[in-house]
């Protein structure tokens, strides 16, 4: 009998998570396919997602402290119900006749912020949920659920999109961020946990910059450890265009795609959980076939051809961002890690933002073929770096972390 609150506790956070997540995807998918049918620009979809990589950059440095020391539950149940609201209100500007560029540029301003908001809470809400020994298998299945989520709106994209239209996936966009909100609002203070003290966002990254400045080594290997976060979000501007004027397709496929895509992303992550760290050659296996599976799209132009290859994508970009962010973690001492993240985080967001916006223009010049050219390329260059910084005997990165342990100075020690 004591098990069955727990239990419940379990399934509501995990439940209400599901909801919350198939809605704000609907807000990704639908509105990345919303963007390139209305303007059939692909430098106005590279515009977007930059000015939605940056507002999400500074909403996290914004509300960083909020998350860490409020209600987790309150936060969650505020940026679904934000989520809500602004599809609801996306639905009715459409309804009314507003030009597409206005809520294309409305949202770019404000649709991220709650998602990754939303995301940063969950994660945080975790240790409430789950005992410490079941934290790992907490971030697994949080994993899982968002994938889940993405293949779900990846579904609901393609039908209301194609058959009812943006206006009828907005407001289905609402229904599940609404009762994502209003399970979290139903849990009261459920999720909530205690947080230790925090130096803030702004000590951590001047410590992490500190730490990698004297580390360039892990520096370097720190970036090619977010390249396939990297490369992930500029599919998300090329694949669009190249849906409709490659494949000559219209919002059926592209969900399709974005499904199968996840699809093989949830099968990388279930399988690559199962595996230790380390692995050295399968990393370079699915580095290759990454490379390869860009390429291939430069060149494609059938629909089985491409279904069938972004599968493959999505397991292969998948299995080594897992593998790669383990591997990190061996040869980065614990006490510096969440600082060093931070500060690769912050460079891979303006990274994304920035290629976002040049692919987007350079493909409406040259064709979305350059865009998969190009990330085959970064690829590679990736593969080869990373294949350099292993190469030394004794694998040289290994040696950064059996360098004695610093104190990191204060910000007053570091001018």
């Amino acid at each position: 009998m004591t098990n069955k609150p727990a239990e419940g506790k379990i399934k509501l956070f995990f439940a209400a998570n599901a909801f919350a997540s198939v809605g704000m995807n609907i807000g990704v998918v639908g509105v990345a396919w919303f963007v390139i049918h209305s303007t059939g620009k692909n430098s106005i979809l590279g515009l977007y997602n930059a000015i939605s990589l940056l507002s999400a950059f500074c909403a996290l440095i914004t509300c960083s402290s909020l998350i860490d020391h409020k209600s987790k539950t309150a936060v969650m149940k505020c940026s679904s119900c934000w989520q809500g609201v602004l599809f609801a209100l996306t639905a009715l500007l459409c309804q009314s006749g507003v030009p597409p560029l206005f809520v294309i540029y409305m949202l770019a301003l404000l649709n991220m912020p709650g998602m990754v908001v939303f995301t940063t809470a969950s994660r945080g809400a975790v240790p409430a949920v789950l005992p410490a020994q079941y934290l790992a298998k907490g971030n697994s299945l949080i994993e899982i659920t968002l994938q889940l989520g993405a293949m779900a709106a990846a579904l609901l994209t393609a039908f209301f999109y194609g058959r009812l239209g943006f206006v009828s996936l907005m407001w289905a966009g609402a229904f599940f961020t609404f009762a994502g909100g209003a399970l979290f609002a139903y849990s009261k203070n459920a999720f909530d946990c205690p947080s230790p003290s925090s130096a803030g966002w702004k000590r951590n990254i001047a410590d992490g910059m500190y730490f990698l400045w004297k580390h360039k080594k892990l520096f370097v290997y720190g970036l090619i450890v977010f390249l396939p976060t990297i490369v992930i979000s500029i599919s998300n501007v090329i694949i669009p265009g190249y849906v409709q004027f490659n494949l000559r397709r219209g919002a059926m496929t592209y969900g399709l795609a974005d499904m199968v895509f996840a699809l093989g992303a949830l099968a990388a992550g279930l399988y690559a959980a199962r595996l230790k760290t380390g692995h050295i050659r399968l990393q370079t296996v699915l580095f290759v076939v990454s490379v390869g599976c860009m390429a291939f799209f430069a060149i494609n132009a059938t629909l089985g051809g491409f279904l069938s290859v972004i599968f493959i994508s999505g397991v292969a970009m998948a299995g080594l961002r897992v593998l790669l962010n383990a591997s990190f973690m061996q040869v980065v001492p614990n006490e510096y890690l969440g600082r060093a993240l931070a500060v690769l985080m912050a460079v891979s967001v303006i990274l994304q933002a920035v290629l976002s916006y040049v692919m987007g223009r350079l493909m409406d010049y040259w064709g979305t073929e350059i865009g998969f050219v190009f990330i085959a390329a970064l690829l590679l260059l990736g593969l080869l770096i990373w294949l350099c910084l292993w190469a030394v005997k004794g694998h040289s990165l290994a040696e950064e972390k059996s360098l004695p342990r610093r104190v990191l100075p204060h910000k007053k020690d570091m001018r």
